[in-house]
């Protein structure tokens, strides 16, 4: 099982992103009590990952098979893909999630708060990976930082405490997938 990340800072790789998310201030009981919990959410949307989006037919595979046979089935398997991810951003559109900006990384995440929190204090984030189908993880941490902003709301930032590997797989593949995707981005514009 993964632990908490406590050898080292934010130094890996970082990105600022905007995506849906809730955090909720939790007492040291509680944060004890479900640290031992791992987040349903999180299991189940590491399941969905490695459900959909895996290409069934590719390569070899629907050798021998009619192609028509084939092609609907592909057809068929895109088609519950939409629809699964339709599901799940309609659950969220119903959820407390707000869009908000974010640093994120795979140690942890900083963002603007209206809820009061202390170094030390620990809290429940809740949020929306956008990936295809999108991806709901339920994670605990502890604030680290916090920075007053406005007099109402604060910038914290949250070391994560990982409950089991797929809450940091899911983080990790999702922020390497955007830091290349940026370095992309820079060095097209850049060369273009």
């Amino acid at each position: 099982m993964a632990e908490a990340k406590n050898d080292h800072g934010r130094q890996d790789f970082r990105v600022n992103d905007m995506i849906p998310i809730s955090d909720e201030k939790m007492t040291q009981e509680a944060f004890e009590i479900n640290k031992t919990k791992v987040g349903i959410k999180s299991r189940q949307s590491s399941m969905l990952q490695d459900m959909v989006g895996r290409d069934v037919f590719a390569g070899e595979a629907h050798e021998g098979m009619n192609p028509d046979v084939a092609n609907m089935l592909e057809s068929l398997d895109a088609k519950l893909n939409y629809l699964i991810g339709v599901n799940v951003l309609n659950d969220a559109s119903h959820s407390e999630l707000e869009e908000r900006a974010v640093n994120l990384s795979v140690t942890g995440v900083s963002f603007i708060t209206s809820n009061q929190y202390s170094p030390g204090d620990n809290t429940k984030i809740i949020l929306m990976l956008p990936s295809f189908p999108p991806s709901t993880l339920e994670l605990l941490g502890t604030v680290r930082r916090v920075e007053s902003r406005d007099g109402k709301r604060i910038w914290i930032g949250v070391q994560f405490y990982y409950r089991c590997d797929e809450e940091e797989d899911s983080i990790s593949k999702y922020v390497y997938r955007r830091h290349r995707e940026t370095i992309r981005s820079r060095s097209r514009n850049r060369d273009g």
